[in-house]
């Protein structure tokens, strides 16, 4: 039965739908329209009656029509049915539709390793409403990344054909997170080799490892080690602060983010845009420069914020 392509049958529905409307037009004279009107009502099997009485080679080619017509709409749903199960539930047809939805995938980020903080990184790109791409060899990782709506491929991060899989040419960022050195070194060499003016974050375990992975050409090293310890620090030295903007943060209460001037608002006052979304600009970033947010400075296109207020204020910002 698979192998009956179903254009095939919709081709030969079509030729007996033709066919009976031209047996009625020469059989009984009706005009076109009333034969493909009987021919539909009879294939269609809806009960109505004739248009027309028939004569006796007209009921004779209703019967034809009725007994082929019937009988092939049956056949014809069977193999659209059973097409259609075996492309939910065949693998290869449902990696080929995976592959299909990864080669549409663009602005998105790379996050090669799904480990614990793989995971954290993920959390964080989805609430702020980007689209992630995890690259990891493990089936049980990658399974964790799909249950929580990531787009997954299995393969090796250090790979150049992984990544151009991955669609790094249409990536806005790639952060590798891998629980070993050598292989973020790899993933950033690999990655600004293919696109040089990509924004590369990788994760580091000490210092020696951080310069490597610069020369190389990393935008950002980040050791998780270092991050903890200093939190542990400000913990003990600044807990009110800590508890504050970890704990409202966790709640959605508090957030602060950054993000590039809403097309509304380019040319208008930074005191316009803090009234109209209720957030407030804590710092804007023309080209490489750190400018004080005063009220009377008007935003650029180029600009980036970085904001602070409560969710909805941030987000109302960001429409």
């Amino acid at each position: 039965m698979s192998s009956v392509r179903p254009i095939w049958l919709m081709a030969v529905l079509l030729g007996l739908v033709s066919g009976g409307t031209l047996g009625y037009r020469l059989l009984e004279g009706w005009p076109w329209s009333e034969s493909l009107y009987m021919t539909l009502m009879v294939l269609t099997t809806v009960g109505f009656n004739e248009v027309h009485p028939l004569n006796q080679w007209g009921e004779y080619f209703t019967d034809f029509l009725m007994v082929v017509g019937i009988g092939l709409m049956l056949y014809l749903l069977t193999v659209l049915a059973d097409n259609a199960l075996r492309g939910v539930l065949d693998p290869a047809r449902a990696q080929l539709r995976k592959e299909r939805r990864l080669r549409m995938l663009k602005n998105h980020t790379l996050v090669c390793g799904y480990g614990q903080v793989g995971e954290a990184v993920c959390a964080a790109l989805l609430e702020a409403g980007r689209s992630v791409l995890v690259i990891d060899t493990a089936a049980e990782r990658l399974a964790a990344a799909a249950a929580r709506g990531l787009h997954t491929l299995s393969g090796d991060a250090t790979d150049e054909e992984d990544l151009k899989r991955a669609g790094i040419e249409r990536a806005t960022a790639l952060v590798s997170v891998i629980n070993s050195d050598p292989a973020n070194l790899y993933v950033v060499l690999s990655a600004r080799g293919l696109v040089p003016e990509l924004t590369i974050i990788a994760r580091a375990s000490d210092e020696s490892a951080a310069q490597k992975m610069r020369r190389a050409g990393a935008s950002e090293v980040v050791n998780p080690y270092q991050l903890s310890g200093n939190r542990i620090a400000r913990l003990m030295i600044a807990p009110n602060l800590v508890h504050f903007l970890s704990g409202s943060l966790d709640s959605g209460h508090f957030t602060v983010r950054e993000m590039a001037v809403p097309p509304a608002y380019v040319g208008r006052s930074i005191e316009q845009f803090g009234q109209d979304s209720g957030a407030l600009v804590v710092a804007i970033w023309r080209g490489d420069q750190a400018m004080r947010p005063r009220p009377h400075v008007r935003l650029l296109e180029s600009d980036s914020l970085l904001l602070a207020g409560t969710a909805d204020e941030v987000a109302q910002a960001g429409r």
